[in-house]
């Protein structure tokens, strides 16, 4: 409807107002799965996904041929748990902050937790999100126990059930401190995903591609911890006791380089002592882009921005370390 005011049309104000608010839902709804895709962490994502498509690519290896039905599916079902964990995670932050015991904390401008506190986005809206991306990784994991046998379906539920414990209630591991959330994120996304995808490219169980991943899954903890240290001061305000907020910002940097070492002599060790080929030293090409970050911090003044740094340092090794490992894979053959 529109009113004529000296020969100019107007809108009317009831029409005028149900067009504002329809833009406003319509930012709302675009803000809302923006802050969705920052839950998810992409680049953390992709590194939980790694340890997975080494393992593949190991067992592919040892038998001469690739199962890319098993190792498709194997790969889907993690990736769809590791984005539902870190849904899960960024809604369980926000409940922790809103405990009794939990002090006013406050995180980077447009981080999911603010979202989560200005109200843009629901808390329930990412609780269903998460619990839909794990029902459909669970029908991947079944597929491919059908494909691979049984023995996936116990590695798949120990691996679901250490996800599930770090971030629900009543065990929430993930916030009691003693290293037991980095450590479960370690086991479950690189330790029995080695195991299942192995087993469902060869049907052998073996330490093989535990050793052979060693190194990957130990760089994506680098990106874990690093991804704790940006949100060091969160965490210890709400109570969650990460090894960051265990060992403060200073030790955690240290911690950090320490882990990093480790990822690339282990490199050498997996080289010498299992029958991976000789190529597979490839892998510590990468070592200056993991090490070159911590001469440019001072671990006395380390900031959000500079764990951001160091977590994108972390991101890329991990990630062009898995390309050149496989890539050794495949112009090799066993023995």
């Amino acid at each position: 409807m529109t009113n004529s005011t000296g020969g100019q049309a107007t809108e009317s104000s009831p029409s005028l107002l149900k067009r504002l608010q329809q833009a406003r839902e319509q930012r709302l709804t675009e803000t809302s799965v923006w802050a969705i895709f920052l839950a998810l962490r992409p680049d953390v994502t992709v590194a939980l996904v790694l340890p997975t498509i080494v393992a593949a690519a190991i067992g592919g290896w040892w038998v001469g041929e690739m199962v890319w039905p098993s190792a498709i599916f194997a790969v889907a079902s993690i990736l769809l748990s590791a984005l539902a964990f870190q849904i899960l995670a960024a809604y369980q932050d926000f409940q922790q902050s809103l405990s009794v015991d939990a002090r006013p904390a406050t995180d980077l401008p447009g981080s999911i937790f603010s979202l989560q506190q200005s109200g843009i986005l629901p808390p329930s809206l990412l609780l269903n999100v998460g619990a839909l991306l794990y029902t459909i990784s669970l029908l991947c994991g079944l597929w491919l126990a059908l494909f691979a046998g049984w023995p996936i379906l116990f590695f798949g539920a120990m691996a679901l059930l250490l996800q599930l414990g770090a971030v629900t209630p009543p065990v929430r591991f993930l916030y009691r401190g003693y290293g037991l959330g980095e450590f479960g994120v370690f086991v479950a996304f690189g330790v029995l995903p080695l195991v299942s995808t192995f087993y469902a490219q060869t049907q052998q169980l073996s330490w093989l591609p535990v050793l052979g991943g060693l190194p990957i899954s130990l760089l994506l903890m680098l990106v874990v911890l690093s991804q704790n240290l940006i949100t060091l001061r969160r965490d210890w305000l709400i109570g969650k006791r990460t090894l960051a907020v265990i060992f403060g910002a200073a030790r955690s940097v240290d911690f950090n380089v320490f882990v990093t070492m480790l990822a690339y002599t282990s490199i050498l060790a997996v080289t010498a002592l299992t029958p991976l080929p000789l190529w597979w030293l490839v892998g510590l090409a990468t070592l200056p882009l993991a090490m070159g970050v911590f001469s440019e911090i001072d671990r006395n003044l380390a900031g959000p921005e500079d764990a951001v740094r160091l977590r994108s340092a972390a991101v890329k090794a991990v990630f062009w370390t898995t390309i050149l490992c496989v890539a050794a894979l495949f112009i090799s053959s066993p023995g």
